[in-house]
């Protein structure tokens, strides 16, 4: 499966936005060491953060991540952020070894990693039509993309953290998201009503994943000189064109794929009435370097080939997408699917089906020995695990 901590460096900096500014007081009542704030609600809270994410000019944090599925050791994550897309983030491992480094300067972007000694550099100009290696507003991206979104704040009341006063909201799954089972908490500052920590909980209620930001600075004048990107010694450097971004696989028959992978292609042998096969696409880390580096959690910078087939199957303008997926690297025996979903098991092996993309989107996934499948569609959870079932 993904690396972990490749997986969550996505999600900070992939996803969308959230901020802060309450105003006033009102009566209140400590139950169970909790004080409580009767006259805000959850939804003031979150609106009111937004508002305050619309006045940043400049920010600065560092945030630690853990998860319960490795040590005590966090993942840091030094972020320096300007208004309008200046960015800098150093993820240091638990050791504080540097791992990679994200830069946007307003003219290039950039991505480094220590592991393969390989830099990325995206020009961000009129010619790439607004396309982007990452977004670089990382908190707002974390906040609304990953944080907030499909769920439901409602306000616990307040803490004291550090001398501080702190808001705490639980954030349920909405009703139209019933894929995403997990609920979570954040601490919100009631003074600078800024994101302090998140916890992400598993369905037996455990924290699989703690979040904590520290040394937090907001519009502090910061320097442009501070988003200058140098090329670390004995650094490989490739630069991506346009078409890098644009570059789609080949749609090819299923036996022209079979042709192509070295791994035996698994075929379903149950689809709903009126699907049939479209088109196959292959990809690898290879051929494809900025695609996959994208779409599998920069397992391009492990520079390993990494195989994937793609099955689309319609009918009408209704699709299901199978993407089959292979490393030659060692793939862990279990994977904790709590960080993504729901779990379901799926011919006696553990998988989880989570929503995606937005509307009623869904993806089944579970590992087959080296194998990954994951399963795209809109069809209910029911079907999906029939077809899921049918894998021969």
């Amino acid at each position: 499966m993904k690396n972990k901590s490749k997986r969550y460096l996505l999600l900070i900096l992939f996803l969308a936005s959230l901020s802060i500014f309450i105003s006033g007081c009102g009566e209140k009542s400590v139950v169970e060491g909790v004080t409580s704030d009767i006259r805000l609600d959850g939804e003031e809270v979150v609106y009111n953060m937004q508002m305050k994410m619309d006045s940043l000019e400049d920010y600065s944090f560092t945030m630690y991540v853990n998860s319960s599925s490795r040590g005590q050791n966090p993942e840091i994550y030094e972020v320096v952020w300007k208004k309008p897309d200046l960015m800098k983030m150093i993820l240091l491992g638990p050791d504080n070894d540097t791992k990679i480094i994200m830069v946007s300067d307003g003219d290039f972007q950039w991505i480094y990693s220590s592991e393969s000694e390989t830099v990325f550099k995206a020009e961000t100009s009129d010619d790439f039509d607004g396309l982007k290696l990452f977004e670089p507003d990382v908190y707002a991206g974390f906040l609304n993309g990953f944080v907030l979104s499909g769920r439901s704040p409602s306000l616990l009341g307040t803490e004291n953290i550090d001398g501080e006063s702190v808001y705490l909201l639980e954030l349920t799954p909405s009703e139209n998201n019933e894929s995403l089972q997990w609920k979570s908490r954040i601490w919100v500052d009631s003074e600078n009503r800024m994101l302090l920590g998140y916890e992400l909980y598993g369905s037996k209620g455990n924290v699989y994943l703690d979040m904590k930001i520290r040394d937090l600075k907001l519009n502090t004048g910061i320097p442009d000189s501070e988003f200058e990107f140098n090329i670390p010694n004995g650094a490989q450097v490739k630069v991506l064109e346009p078409e890098d971004f644009k570059n789609e696989p080949e749609k090819m028959t299923l036996e022209e794929a079979k042709q192509l992978t070295d791994f035996e292609i698994l075929i379903p042998e149950y689809l709903p009435e009126g699907y049939e096969f479209n088109y196959s696409t292959v990809s690898s880390g290879i051929d494809r370097p900025y695609s996959t580096f994208l779409h599998s959690g920069f397992s391009i910078f492990a520079e390993y080939p990494r195989e994937k087939v793609t099955l689309v199957y319609t009918n009408g303008e209704d699709e299901i997408r199978i993407v089959e997926s292979i490393s030659e690297q060692s793939l862990p025996e279990t994977q904790d699917f709590e960080s993504e979903g729901a779990p379901v098991p799926v011919n006696n092996k553990s998988g989880t089906i989570s929503s995606v993309f937005g509307g009623n989107m869904k993806a089944l996934a579970w590992q087959d020995g080296e194998l990954e499948i994951t399963i795209f569609s809109s069809l209910d959870k029911g079907e999906l695990l029939n077809i899921a079932e049918s894998f021969s």
